[in-house]
């Protein structure tokens, strides 16, 4: 399948993501094959252009292959080959979060929206596929949470903006989801863990 593909959008439109230019830096994914951990870097977020349904925003992956060469990009369709994924802010979260679930058989869970849903869809997707914490605050308050999904940007030309399930006072999260620029402050950090996204708070 051809890169930019047109029957796709693509986030950011016209090159893929740097670390240098992006605020949120890069992003990598990994998938559970047979036992054996396939891992690349997300070079940008694409989502299919349904006529009746909206889908899911996922991502264009560079997966590492012999002797650390990246291979061409590849469409990655979250949850529709295995449900065993997870996204992360370097390789070594993805490789640490595939070991230890080998280890333990705690897998991320299916979607629970039910047929008709798609297999990433934000408000049904496990949290634990996504390694990514956000943190944000305002003149009134801070906002803590785990990202679940993206939503396309205001800008074309920049990455999605996440989607939040916020921590509650008892340490759970909220069942809905929360939108960068409508419930949360533009701007938010996206950690890789969620030590790092409170000492951001904390600052």
């Amino acid at each position: 399948m051809h890169y930019r593909n047109p029957r796709f959008e693509h986030w950011p439109v016209y090159e893929d993501i740097t670390d240098t230019y992006y605020r949120h830096g890069r992003f990598f994914y990994g998938e559970d094959r047979d036992g054996h951990l396939r891992v690349g870097r997300v070079v940008a977020f694409y989502r299919y252009l349904h006529p009746i349904n909206t889908s899911a925003v996922e991502p264009v992956v560079r997966f590492v292959g012999t002797g650390g060469v990246e291979g061409e990009p590849e469409y990655v369709s979250l949850g529709e080959v295995t449900e065993r994924w997870w996204i992360g802010r370097t390789a070594e979260d993805v490789e640490q979060a595939w070991r230890a679930a080998s280890t333990t058989g705690e897998w991320p869970q299916p979607q629970t929206g039910g047929p008709g849903q798609h297999p990433a869809a934000p408000f049904y997707v496990d949290p634990a596929h996504y390694l990514l914490y956000y943190a944000a605050r305002d003149d009134d308050r801070s906002y803590l949470g785990r990202v679940v999904g993206w939503d396309p940007p205001l800008d074309p030309n920049e990455l999605p903006t996440p989607i939040v399930r916020l921590y509650q006072p008892d340490g759970s999260l909220d069942e809905e989801g929360q939108y960068e620029g409508l419930n949360l402050p533009v701007g938010g950090y996206v950690a890789g863990t969620l030590d790092a996204a409170r000492d951001y708070l904390d600052k």
